[in-house]
């Protein structure tokens, strides 16, 4: 399964508090410049705090292999 996280990061006193969107299943081929414009559109629509900041976009794949079933 491969999933796409976009991250944002806003200041809260002494800490920073952090904001994620989670894609599932994104499509194969991301363009970086086009998915860091598309980050600001979505702070831009209010889908994360408009004092955040985008940060991060990553892709994290996980991969499943059964190793035992004992119930089919």
């Amino acid at each position: 399964m491969k999933r796409l996280t976009l991250m944002y990061r806003k200041p809260d006193g002494n800490r920073t508090r952090t904001y994620r969107i989670n894609i599932p299943e994104p499509v194969d081929t991301i363009n970086p410049s086009e998915l860091q414009s598309d980050m600001l559109l979505l702070k831009q629509l209010g889908v994360v705090p408009s004092d955040s900041e985008p940060d991060e976009a990553r892709i994290t794949e996980t991969n499943v292999e059964i190793l035992v079933n004992l119930i089919e």
